[in-house]
């Protein structure tokens, strides 16, 4: 599958993720599609981010399976939270954002800025071709 977005979207896309490192530490930052596809990822080293993209994508969907069978409406954002870390996957339409850290200190303050970029990321993708 290939995703066209326009050169003004991938700037947009790369403003995001870096306003969002600059209110958090994070090791791993990205946007993928629900099939797992990375549009941007910075991740640190020994980071993968195609095997990220993809486990978030299977979480995500996991997550989307357990809010319809509980009828919990609209899946918001999954946490996993872990004894040297967490993760955070936001659902943004079609596409998912990703925030990671080993900074256990900072999950309200991560939580908080990823829903936030959330309207931000539709906004910029609204455009994206599939």
């Amino acid at each position: 599958m290939s995703i066209d977005i326009s050169e003004r979207q991938k700037q947009e896309l790369v403003k995001l993720l870096t306003d969002i490192s600059r209110q958090c530490d994070l090791e791993a930052l990205g946007i993928v599609t629900r099939e797992g596809i990375s549009l941007a990822f910075f991740a640190g080293a020994g980071a993968d981010a195609d095997l990220l993209s993809a486990i978030s994508a299977a979480i995500a969907s996991t997550g989307e399976n357990v809010i319809d069978k509980l009828q919990h409406g609209h899946l918001n954002d999954v946490m996993i939270r872990g004894s040297n870390g967490f993760t955070i996957l936001a659902t943004a339409g079609d596409h998912i954002l990703i925030g990671s850290s080993q900074e256990l200190t900072a999950v309200g303050l991560t939580l908080k800025t990823i829903r936030d970029a959330v309207p931000h990321l539709r906004a910029i993708l609204t455009n994206a071709i599939f």
